[in-house]
């Protein structure tokens, strides 16, 4: 990815999602030069950065993505912001996907298998219910 501030704004250009869904990329800072690059990330504390950027893999699995970045030389400072960046995560395929991620798959079927016994068990006891109203006539 590539970052460049300008005008007050953070424009994303070059964005490609990594495999590793890691977000890193350069920073082109025209008409900056001298200053010292600093950046925030979904409202955190400022850190100083060089001419790249990773972007914490804590602040990747949130929905959203906000980036501020500060340029500041001697008394002067300049503040880009971004839009907030929805985030959203790829799945690379090429491969077999229970060969790609299997403890995951294993997970989900689990957890379906799961929800088709209670699921079941839920419609068991709501059919015992409309059984018992139909014999009774009444709720009461």
């Amino acid at each position: 990815m590539k970052f460049v501030l300008k005008d007050g704004l953070v424009h994303i250009v070059e964005n490609h999602g990594l495999p590793n869904n890691r977000i890193e990329g350069s920073v082109e800072a025209p008409g900056l030069e001298g200053f010292t690059l600093s950046c925030s990330v979904n409202g955190k504390g400022f850190k100083k950065i060089g001419k790249r950027i990773v972007i914490p893999k804590e602040d990747t699995k949130k929905t959203v993505l906000d980036l501020k970045f500060r340029a500041k030389k001697g008394n002067e400072i300049k503040y880009f912001q971004s839009d907030a960046i929805p985030l959203t995560h790829a799945v690379i395929l090429g491969h077999k996907l229970e060969d790609r991620y299997p403890i995951a798959l294993k997970q989900v079927i689990k957890e379906m298998k799961e929800l088709k016994i209670e699921m079941k068990s839920r419609m068991l006891d709501l059919v015992g219910t409309f059984e018992e109203i139909t014999k009774k006539g009444s709720i009461f």
